[in-house]
């Protein structure tokens, strides 16, 4: 279906996924006790000073993976019918590139998201353009994101019973991924089909005492 040859409020014109769609999504989080310290697997005997350092430690962390959400067409400049928008021309399929996100985002010396940047197209001015509101045959980079933190309490019931110190080190982004975001979908841009920043924070890492009395 050509939608410049609809009236401009027909309904299946505007038929396509939602732009927070996200079809498929890993996350997970876990707590795991390190067997070292007095009556762990390692360290049965060890010394109650010792224990005291390097005992009772324990991590956890949270894993989430996803594949993006679509691609949202656009122009770059655009004549459009009053009071109505307008999309370019959509010719095929679009497809991405087999190149990793970071390959596409210098326009003069890399290669687009996109494998054929052509399937998008300036449309005519004063018509309304084929392409749907989203593109999902195409996604934004996905996310690889790993939080992970390290813990341990320290009893003080010598001092008052319940009495303890926890400590913590946690790091955000832990592997310090890159999360992309998505390319420049509007046709005629000079950077179309690259991708010009990221959009989480690098590694961040912190340390906190906490003191339950």
């Amino acid at each position: 279906m050509v939608i410049s040859s609809e009236p401009p409020h027909t309904r299946n014109a505007e038929r396509a996924v939602s732009v927070y769609d996200i079809p498929q999504v890993l996350q997970f989080s876990y707590v795991y006790e390190l067997p070292i310290g007095k009556g762990r697997q390692f360290g049965r005997q060890m010394h109650p000073v010792l224990n005291a350092i390097v005992g009772g430690w324990q991590v956890n962390g949270i894993v989430r993976i996803d594949n993006g959400r679509p691609i949202i067409p656009g122009l770059d400049s655009s004549t459009p019918i009053p009071t109505w928008g307008q999309r370019p021309n959509l010719s095929g399929s679009l497809g991405r590139s087999s190149g990793r996100p970071q390959d596409s985002t210098d326009p003069d010396t890399g290669t687009s998201y996109f494998a054929n940047p052509a399937a998008l197209s300036q449309t005519p001015d004063n018509t309304l353009g084929n392409a749907p509101r989203t593109i999902g045959s195409v996604r934004q980079p996905g996310a690889r994101d790993v939080s992970m933190s390290l813990f341990k309490e320290f009893p003080l019931g010598v001092l008052r019973e319940g009495m303890r110190l926890q400590f913590r080190a946690e790091s955000f982004n832990t592997f310090n991924h890159p999360h992309f975001a998505g390319p420049n979908a509007n046709v005629g841009a000079s950077d179309y089909g690259f991708i010009s920043s990221t959009f989480n924070s690098p590694r961040e890492m912190q340390l906190g005492l906490k003191f339950y009395f």
